[in-house]
């Protein structure tokens, strides 16, 4: 890394006699963003979730992460996220682009973006609050100056004291309770007629059952739409495999979910595959009584699935 050194001609701001924070402009995505309050004590970078609601960006970017950061005082705040975002530094040729990875937190702040020590160390970026100044190699070996507005970090900071902490919109508590998923029974639409066997697929255990009522030209078309459909995966063309980042459980619930799996091995419900493409956690549910309901986060892969127009009334 080059030297770098601040000296006299670096002083800028109207007001000499400061404790101002940095406040700078950068371009995140496509965006110039102003209101970006670069902080050496943060160990994430952040986006804050209004800011990134008015970049209009896609939401599929983002990476689900159920983690929490903590604050100064030991506050917890909750993370939407985290997405990776081509971010540039400086103007004109006195300038540098890399990708950086932004928390999505949401929190009532006058700042539309917060830069911690990891998009700084990825810069290289030395900060100089007695200047309000940043510098930091170019890809060329320059080096670019980044200068903070003065004025909008006052603004900024007026602003910040007047704001109060973010509280999350309070809805009615649910209770749960344990529900047995196979519920009217007794009300299940029955076939009319008389069924038969059909073998759907390339072993005699892949099977559905056909009205035996249908003439011969709708008893063909219909096998013939069976059997073309029959490991076609129900999802839109355009949608890509996603595979979930793995979550961390604690040891009650990894207890909890090994248990729950060996029960769906030992009876032939459930087999263990090599499977990369379409990936999804489990997610454990606390119930009424205190113990563990294991579900499935099905979200993106209800995100790829076409609505269905005509859902059964019951499902087994």
């Amino acid at each position: 890394m080059p030297d770098i050194t601040f000296t006299d001609r670096d002083f800028h701001a109207p007001d000499p006699e400061q404790d101002d924070p940095m406040v700078i402009t950068a371009r995140i995505a496509q965006y110039h963003v102003s209101k970006v309050l670069i902080d050496q004590g943060s160990s994430v970078n952040i986006l804050y979730w209004t800011t990134f609601q008015k970049m209009e960006l896609v939401g599929d970017a983002i990476t689900p992460f159920h983690e929490q950061i903590v604050g100064f005082a030991g506050e917890r705040v909750d993370i939407r996220g985290y997405l990776d975002l081509r971010t540039r530094l400086g103007t004109g040729d006195r300038a540098k682009e890399l990708c950086v990875r932004f928390l999505l937190v949401e929190a009532n702040t006058s700042y539309n973006a917060l830069l911690g020590r990891p998009c700084l160390n990825a810069f290289g970026a030395i900060v100089s609050t007695p200047h309000l100044a940043m510098k930091f190699p170019s890809e060329s070996g320059a080096i670019c100056t980044v200068r903070a507005d003065q004025k909008i970090a006052r603004q900024c900071y007026a602003a910040a004291l007047k704001a109060t902490t973010y509280k999350k919109e309070k809805w009615p508590e649910a209770i749960l309770v344990d529900l047995e998923p196979r519920t009217n029974t007794n009300d299940r639409i029955q076939p009319q007629g008389e069924i038969k066997l059909f073998v759907l697929g390339k072993n005699a255990e892949q099977t559905t059952n056909i009205g035996v009522d249908l003439t011969l030209v709708e008893e063909s078309d219909l096998t013939t739409l069976l059997r073309s459909n029959n490991e076609r995966p129900n999802h839109t063309a355009e949608a890509r495999p996603t595979a979930q980042k793995k979550r961390r459980l604690g040891t009650e619930k990894r207890v909890v979910v090994q248990n729950e799996v060996d029960k769906l091995v030992k009876v032939g419900f459930i087999r263990e595959i090599t499977y990369t493409t379409w990936l999804a956690n489990v997610v454990m549910v606390k119930k009424a009584n205190s113990q563990w309901r294991m579900c499935i986060d099905f979200t993106d892969l209800n995100k790829a699935c076409p609505k269905d127009n005509y859902p059964l009334p019951s499902i087994d």
